[in-house]
């Protein structure tokens, strides 16, 4: 975590985006962002090679080069010790990073811990800082044309100075390249699912589609009304620690939806698609994503939804195609398994929807976990690790919401390790070519601490994909 506090701004340097494009900027951050967005961008002229430079206490900082355009700002920094060694992200203690206008008498976000939108991360030899921009301005509050980035560095690793950047901005020849087509297309889904795609932008480092989802009033009655029959809660009243918080999950992942979508070329090929059944990695249709700038709830209970994906060029139209719903259903899953034997005498165990699921092994697995989030509070614990494979039913695509309970009642959190859920991604999901679902993995169940006699796993919660959607948009380009 790194403390942002306030102080003045000191040193200045004029920078004009466009005046000269490095050579190097696009091998700094194509790795980092893991896509060929930014580099894109620097191609096309929308970098800025600097010579910015600030010493305190033997230590050195640069600000080497930036990347500015509607989307983002991404700056690159090099920092040294007085020996010459390079320092790393984790040697910025104390940062304070905002965005002012011309005048600097207003500030576009606030300054106190955590500034919202700025992320610091490695790469290679250098440090890179980033500011998302989705968030800062609207029609209300317009971007302007010309800014200061404030950069203020006040402890490097435990040597506190100052090492202070003011840097311009000039935002006019990226607002000049933006395109901006609004759509404002509405469909209703049968699963009672509504959409409107608002608009696609056209930047120099990507291209952004926003698109609102709202559940119809029937959805959410009968989600409620099931929600209720099942005794699931909404609150988490008097709930406490240690006790089974499994009604409380279930009851939200019942009411979450998700969606996927194409957009297709004149041919009919697929340039971009978006799919959120996010830990299901190994069966998404996403295609040329950036790391999408998530979602926004609004006040009318809507969701606002910003996708990234690489800069489309070339092109005189586009359609987006609706491709999938996702529903959360409910299911009875119980397999009760004799823990000693497991290894034995596997247990097969279908449910309601016709998902099957085989178990086969159970061991212990130590691990560190912090004390309340302290870092230096490291302790050991245990968790259950079984050996499972299954075979999920036609049009489900995972399963959520497992919980475990041992021959004494005492109950467990349980977690299957998906690709992207865990760091260690022992579970290999594929599809066949009948489109069933199939996995290949490990569930933990979470500091059990012993081997019990016999352990009860469950599961509430299904993810289905309706594919009876039928809505496409066409998004004519012109020249």
């Amino acid at each position: 975590m790194k403390k942002l506090t306030i102080a003045a701004a000191g040193l200045t340097a004029a920078v004009s985006l466009g005046i000269f494009v490095s050579p190097t900027f696009a091998s700094y951050v194509n790795s980092l962002f893991n896509d060929k967005g930014i580099k894109t961008a620097a191609e096309n002229g929308f970098t800025q090679k600097l010579d910015m430079k600030a010493m305190d206490k033997g230590i050195t900082i640069e600000v080497k080069e930036i990347l500015a355009d509607p989307l983002q700002i991404a700056l690159i920094i090099d920092a040294k010790d007085k020996e010459g060694k390079k320092l790393t992200v984790d040697d910025l203690q104390e940062i304070e990073c905002f965005l002012t206008d011309k005048s600097e008498n207003k500030k576009f976000e606030r300054t106190d811990y955590p500034a919202t939108g700025w992320s610091f991360g490695p790469h290679d030899d250098y440090i890179i800082i980033t500011r998302e921009m989705n968030d800062l301005f609207n029609e209300q509050n317009p971007m302007p044309d010309d800014m200061f980035v404030h950069l203020n560095f006040h402890k490097i690793g435990n040597t506190e100075g100052k090492w202070q950047f003011k840097i311009p901005v000039d935002m006019k020849k990226a607002s000049a390249a933006t395109k901006l087509i609004s759509i404002n297309k509405e469909y209703t889904s049968l699963q009672g699912l509504s959409f409107n795609f608002k608009n696609i932008e056209f930047l120099p480092s990507a291209t952004r589609i926003t698109l609102e989802t709202k559940q119809t009033k029937e959805w959410k009655e009968k989600t409620q009304k099931i929600s209720k029959e099942r005794g699931f809660r909404d609150d988490l009243n008097n709930l406490k620690e240690g006790d089974d918080f499994t009604p409380f999950y279930a009851a939200h992942a019942l009411k979450s939806t998700g969606f996927a979508y194409q957009l297709l070329d004149e041919q009919g090929n697929v340039i971009v698609a978006r799919d959120n059944v996010l830990r299901q990695i190994g069966i998404q249709k996403n295609e040329n994503p950036i790391s999408g700038l998530g979602a926004k709830e609004l006040p009318d209970g809507s969701t606002k939804h910003f996708d990234l994906f690489l800069p489309i060029k070339d092109k005189k139209l586009l359609t987006l195609k609706l491709y999938a719903i996702y529903t959360n259903e409910v299911t009875d899953f119980q397999a009760r398994l004799n823990l000693a034997n497991l290894s034995k005498n596997p247990v097969t165990q279908k449910d309601t929807f016709g998902n099957t699921f085989t178990f086969k092994d159970f061991t212990l697995r130590e691990r560190d976990e912090y004390r309340q989030g302290n870092r230096k509070d490291i302790i050991k614990v245990k968790d259950g690790v079984i050996k499972f494979e299954a075979t999920l039913a036609k049009d489900i695509v995972d399963t959520d919401v497992w919980s475990a309970k041992d021959d004494t009642g005492k109950g467990y959190r349980a977690y299957p390790d998906y690709p992207g859920y865990w760091d260690d991604n022992k579970t290999v999901i594929t599809k066949d070519e009948n489109g069933l679902v199939h996995l290949s993995g490990e569930i933990y169940i979470n500091k059990i601490g012993h081997q019990p006699k016999e352990l009860t796993l469950s599961y509430h919660i299904v993810k289905k994909q309706h594919r009876d959607v039928d809505w496409k948009v066409d998004i004519p380009l012109g020249k």
